[in-house]
């Protein structure tokens, strides 16, 4: 690092300690490079999620490093989850899954991920640190921060910013499309009846599809609830998603008799999921985003942890490439996309398409959850999901 009248140089700079920012820093751990790792928040620092870590980001963690994900393995404050079930119309379909899935509070997760890298690796960590405004340099781009005299420069950003994304707004002709966005609520609960710690349950209603609640498991007898609807439909609709998820489980008698004795702790909070049912830009010159900034949500299950951490694990990959020719071209940062469209783009379209079906055939579901007692339908639609 070098210091030049309040001006930071390194290789990378990542924007975003999230489990895009822990998941490319922890790659880039022995490549040689001056890099830097910058968040607006401090650590520890809440996230409104459900709180469901999936199978693909304990994969990930143990590509990176088999010893990390050990290490979650016996990290105390998460729950193992080896089922989910599914809810409609008093009907019920379980899946029992293969890959290693947790329940854990973003809180919890994303700290446990920061201290991996606090603790493995010897980038520069800024926290309070918000970038600002991104300008475009003849080798690289300058970042200025927040209520600050200091500015970063780097060769190669990593946009791991979220949802909101500073990286993805300037640097893209980014804006937001209701028809691949959803419009979320959480609350924590406790005193659920009926709970079990390794299972996660969906209930989807006949009035709100192809939108579903979720309670996931945590520990402390306590539970993530949360609704989400597509942002098009909530709009079209004129929905109050926060009036919404208590009209949802005062109508459902399952639900009804679920949280009869229990007690919401704290506020309902909301956030947004920008889904990966339209991949835009992932890349360019001198940059490359990563988990929300990339709108890599799925848009069935709604999970966006799994999807971050591979990126911004192959972020990183790339991001060594670079360095290795000294190119930062948009032609070869774009071995990203490619990388990222390969490993989860079918996939991301498949869901979507899913999602639409249902959505525009709700009878569907009725027929799914028939369908679903037939031992091999039960293992295509564990597939799809």
């Amino acid at each position: 690092m070098s210091l030049q009248n309040n001006v930071l140089k390194y290789d990378i700079v990542i924007i975003g300690a999230g489990p895009a920012g822990c998941a490319c820093a922890l790659t880039l751990k022995n490549a040689g490079l001056k890099v830097a790792l910058i968040d607006k928040d401090s650590f520890p620092r809440d996230k409104v999620c459900g709180d469901a870590i999936p199978g693909r980001a304990i994969k990930t963690l143990k590509a990176i490093e088999p010893g990390y994900a050990a290490s979650f393995k016996r990290f105390p404050t998460k729950y193992e989850t080896k089922k989910t079930t599914l809810f409609y119309r008093n009907k019920t379909i379980t899946f029992n899954w293969v890959l290693q899935a947790y329940t854990c509070t973003r809180y919890e997760f994303d700290n446990f991920l920061f201290s991996l890298v606090k603790e493995n690796t010897d980038m520069e960590i800024f926290t309070n640190t918000e970038a600002d405004h991104l300008s475009i340099l003849d080798d690289g781009i300058s970042i200025s921060i927040k209520n600050s005299n200091e500015t970063f420069e780097t060769k190669l950003l990593i946009g791991a910013d979220g949802a909101h994304s500073v990286a993805a707004k300037q640097l893209t002709k980014y804006t937001l499309d209701r028809k691949h966005h959803v419009g979320s609520v959480r609350a924590y609960f406790s005193g659920l009846a009926n709970m079990d710690t390794d299972t996660i349950e969906v209930y989807f209603s006949k009035q709100f599809l192809p939108s579903y609640l979720w309670v996931f498991p945590l520990p402390g007898s306590t539970a993530n609830v949360g609704f989400g609807m597509l942002s098009s439909e909530i709009s079209k609709r004129k929905i109050n998603i926060k009036k919404t998820i208590y009209e949802f489980i005062e109508q459902s008698p399952v639900l009804k008799q679920k949280f009869k004795d229990a007690k919401q702790l704290g506020k309902l909070e909301g956030f947004g999921l920008p889904l990966g049912s339209n991949i835009g830009t992932l890349s360019g010159q001198n940059f490359m985003l990563t988990g929300d900034a990339a709108s890599l949500i799925d848009p069935a299950t709604g999970d966006g942890i799994g999807n971050a951490m591979l990126s911004g694990k192959l972020a990183a990959e790339q991001a060594i490439r670079c360095f290795k020719e000294n190119n930062f071209s948009a032609d070869l940062t774009k071995g990203y996309d490619d990388a990222l469209k390969a490993a989860i783009g079918k996939e991301l379209k498949q869901r979507y398409k899913t999602q639409r079906i249902l959505s525009s055939f709700p009878f569907l579901l009725d027929i799914v959850f028939l369908a679903s007692r037939m031992s091999l339908f039960k293992k295509l639609l564990k597939k799809s999901l």
